[in-house]
């Protein structure tokens, strides 16, 4: 199966394994949504914002619904439609007056974590709760440091990736960093206490926190190596029998005295931004941030940096980062803007401005944007979507409505013909079905195994029909024996079962590759003009491709992904070879690939609406 890029009118954007990116220089904004600002007075609401999907949750650590400045932790959530509603205010079970619980905040899936930096006399403490599968808030664990440690200031960063925590402790002597992390009964306990190295009384290590993957950074703003309290980062990984060690200590290349560099960071995968809010480039307090890259050799190296293109002093940019993949914001409260960054280049793109000190802390995934105001005595949190031209897309594919029936499919030209064929819970397939070198539309119905075929994009009876497979098979298509037509296979319990003609009967090849949970896909990996079977690990974003219809190991393995995306692989530039790409349902977003390996991707676009099941073909006009 191959798809010809014929026209390439969208300019490069760029996508690093698991991450989102707009185009370098498309034509999107971030267009406002909306912007909360609770009624109570002097709450310090938007103290710190966390942002995972549609679920948004701000810090108001003055809050005194409990006692005074006992803090809460509010939740947001956002409906399909784009509407934002309030879901609930969090208080914790025990809160006391003046814990400021949701001094920072985080949230992944359907655990939340708020940090109490006061609590129990400014040793600390951070609670975690979980949502029910009804939607339900509720505390389910209190954590705190091990020992008799002192007024540490546990919980005045906090940061959450599935089943680990990390959590700063500035005020703990030099600073530190604890772990803890989740046993299979969902019970957290404390794995490690991290301490810098060369670490020294009042670095403030543990200011700000960053964790991805095996790797946690750890901002110590006040660290004094290259002058007094220029800052410094240190990272961390977790090796093989999972204890953490320190990797790195980053600087700025032109560290001064006062640029308090590591006063924020954010991480994701290999690439890592560091807030240095004290710069003086464009005068007192001007602001800086930059962005570190690790290398394979597992060297980091300061890629650029980077300062508004409208700087002036007191802006204190750098003052808030969030970072997903190659979309990065940036706030500078003292200026009340924040300001957008493409990587891998990094250009500003985009700036959004707000009310006093907005810009203090920011979050962004995928699409949407949050950047807090931290005004006195209580600020607010406006939410941003991001929108671009949809269509046409610069490569033809398609998107199938499993619950309509509905098929979108874009063809070489740009031309987009929608039509009806099948019904809702069918399995999409496309494929050349009659040899003519072009593709057309197919159903596998998983309730009975049949399969229906048609040779034309349009809607009508099926041209060719029969049974192939069981219920729960997993269908997918390729030209297996590379005579110019496709046919199907099927993938149950990690074995794969071919046919080299479309009718029933026994597999013409048979054999076990991957494990039951994998996602089976064809594509001509190698050029040899024959279909070959590769897998995509959902669960890790992780591919396995190999070069002959037999069981074996992968001749190519990669990251290319997330936990959730859709996987799809084409000729996308018409080189002979395939090339794995994949669709992101909650973005309606395609991120293609035109080189099997992990990095940035050669181009994204959004074509069709959210949810849908992504396809691929030789769709002619």
């Amino acid at each position: 199966m191959r798809v010809g890029r014929s026209r390439l009118a969208l300019a490069a954007g760029f996508a690093l394994l698991l991450i989102t990116a707009g185009p370098a220089g498309a034509d999107f904004v971030w267009d406002f949504e909306a912007t909360f600002n609770p009624s109570e007075p002097a709450d310090a609401y938007g103290r710190s914002v966390a942002l995972d999907g549609s679920t948004l949750v701000t810090g108001a650590p003055l809050d005194d619904t409990l006692l005074p400045n006992a803090g809460a932790a509010w939740v947001h959530e956002r409906g399909g439609e784009g509407e934002w509603s309030f879901v609930i205010k969090l208080n914790a079970a025990d809160g006391a007056a003046s814990d400021q619980l949701g001094a920072d905040v985080a949230v992944d899936g359907d655990t939340m974590v708020a940090g109490a930096p006061f609590a129990d006399e400014g040793a600390g403490a951070v609670y975690v709760f979980n949502r029910s599968p009804g939607g339900v808030w509720s505390q389910t664990a209190r954590l705190s440091p091990s020992g008799t440690v002192g007024a540490v200031g546990f919980g005045s960063a906090v940061e959450l990736a599935g089943n680990t925590v990390v959590i700063g402790a500035p005020a703990d002597g030099t600073g530190s960093a604890y772990v803890f992390n989740r046993n299979g009964d969902g019970v957290w306990s404390e794995t490690t206490r991290l301490v810098p190295a060369d670490a020294e009384l009042d670095d403030r290590a543990g200011t700000a926190v960053a964790l991805s993957g095996d790797t946690i950074l750890v901002g110590a703003s006040l660290e004094d190596t290259a002058g007094t309290s220029a800052g410094a980062v240190y990272a961390f990984v977790r090796d093989g029998a999972g204890a953490w060690n320190q990797q790195a200590k980053l600087f700025a290349s032109d560290a001064a005295a006062g640029d308090l560099f590591g006063d924020a960071v954010d991480l994701v995968a290999d690439i890592a931004v560091i807030g240095a809010r004290g710069n003086d480039d464009a005068g007192s307090g001007s602001g800086s941030a930059y962005v570190f890259t690790r290398s394979q050799a597992d060297i980091w190296s300061q890629q650029v940096k980077l300062t508004a293109s409208d700087a002036t002093a007191a802006a204190l940019f750098g003052g808030g980062v969030a970072l997903d993949g190659s979309q990065l914001v940036v706030g500078a409260p003292g200026a009340g803007r924040a300001y957008v960054y493409e990587g891998p280049l990094w250009p500003e793109t985009f700036a959004v401005t707000g009310t006093t000190l907005f810009g203090g802390d920011a979050a962004i995934d995928g699409e949407v944007m949050a950047v807090a105001a931290q005004a006195i005595p209580s600020g607010s949190v406006s939410v941003y979507r991001r929108s671009e031209a949809l269509e046409p897309p610069p490569v033809p594919v398609g998107v199938f409505d499993p619950l309509f029936g509905e098929w979108t499919v874009a063809d070489d030209a740009g031309g987009i013909t929608t039509f009806f064929y099948g019904v809702p819970g069918d399995v999409p397939l496309v494929g050349d079905w009659d040899c003519d070198g072009d593709d057309t539309v197919g159903m596998f119905r998983p309730s009975d195994g049949f399969v229906y075929l048609r040779n034309s994009n349009t809607f009508g009876t099926a041209d060719i029909s029969f049974w192939y497979g069981v219920g729960g098979d997993v269908p997918f298509v390729g030209d297996w024996d590379g005579d110019g037509c496709d046919t199907l296979a099927i993938y149950r319990n990690g074995r794969v079962y071919i046919r080299n003609t479309l009718d029933t009967g026994v597999a013409d090849l048979d054999f076990f590759y991957g494990i039951p949970t994998d996602v089976p896909f064809a594509g001509d990996w190698d050029g040899d003009g024959d279909d070959t079977v590769g897998l995509y690990r959902p669960s890790t974003g992780y591919v396995f491709l190999r070069n002959n219809l037999s069981a074996g190991f992968a001749d190519l393995d990669f990251f290319f992904g997330q936990a959730g995306d859709r996987v799809l692989a084409a000729d996308w530039d018409r080189d002979g070879t395939d090339t794995v790409s994949i669709y992101r349902p909650d973005e309606g977003r395609f991120y293609i690939s035109n080189t099997n390996a992990t990095g940035f991707a050669d181009f994204d676009f959004r074509f069709g609406v959210l949810n849908q099941v992504p396809v691929a073909g030789v769709f002619v006009s």
